[in-house]
């Protein structure tokens, strides 16, 4: 695991670098929502790569993808983001009630996602080489993904604000449930209960922990948004003035009452 802790703290370092580079010389907005719509299709190719190799040089690609399920339903949390940092790339009005939704996701759930997917890659703790390119691409796929959703504060598009981040993550996990739930049933019901188990998509038929059979998506939503209440409530208290903080809104509207 020391090379794979090694690996992702170079890809930080240079993620980093790029970061810094970004906020000193972009400065136009259109540049800006160009970098945000094309960040996210980088990760796209990543994810992609392999299927295409296979689909163009080896005739394989159809065998591939049906050995490869995250590339046609969005099993994991981050195949979720990945999509959701597009459609947020592809959105002219950032300040929309979509757009704050989509920026609150993709940064706010991205951020665990993409970060257990680099220091607790499946592929590489099944084959823990960096020499495969599968398990090379599949920890590089998730540090392009970082970085995508960093850009976000960079460009002052993340706006804390606690009651719509709550709200907003409430319905995050809650749509991540609907969508494990579909993939699923849709690998049951075309595959069978097996392959549904296998995949077991956003860990709701059983926990990814070995002797924590209790850790599934249920409760790992439930300790996730109880980190985001005193994330964002840490939040609250350093940009909001006293008084206006949210338990000071909430003491207000019970007085009213």
């Amino acid at each position: 695991m020391g090379m794979l802790v090694i690996f992702n703290i170079i890809l930080i370092l240079i993620i980093a670098a790029a970061l810094v580079a970004i906020k000193k010389w972009v400065h136009s907005e259109r540049a800006r929502r160009a970098i945000l719509l094309v960040a996210p299709l980088i990760t796209i190719a990543f994810h992609y790569s392999s299927f295409f190799y296979h689909l163009l040089f080896t005739g394989a690609g159809i065998a591939y993808l049906g050995e490869t399920p995250n590339l046609i339903l969005p099993i994991y949390p981050c195949n979720v983001v990945m999509w959701c940092a597009l459609a947020y790339g592809l959105l002219s009005n950032k300040d929309s009630n979509i757009a704050l939704l989509l920026s609150d996701y993709v940064f706010w759930f991205g951020i665990a996602s993409t970060l257990v997917g680099m220091f607790a890659n499946v592929d590489f703790i099944m084959n823990p080489t960096l020499a495969n390119f599968e398990v090379t691409k599949s920890i590089v796929a998730h540090a392009t993904l970082l970085f995508n959703l960093l850009l976000i504060p960079v460009f002052g598009l993340l706006r804390p604000d606690f009651f719509r981040n709550m709200r907003n993550m409430i319905l995050s996990v809650l749509a991540m449930y609907i969508i494990g739930l579909y993939c699923n049933v849709v690998f049951e019901a075309l595959v069978g209960a097996e392959k549904a188990y296998d995949e077991n998509s956003m860990f709701i038929i059983h926990s990814p922990f070995e002797g924590a059979p209790f850790l599934r998506y249920p409760l790992i939503a439930a300790i996730g948004l109880v980190i985001y209440f005193a994330i964002f409530t840490v939040c609250d208290l350093v940009r909001s003035p006293h008084g206006n903080r949210w338990f000071d809104r909430v003491l207000a509207a019970l007085r009213k009452d």
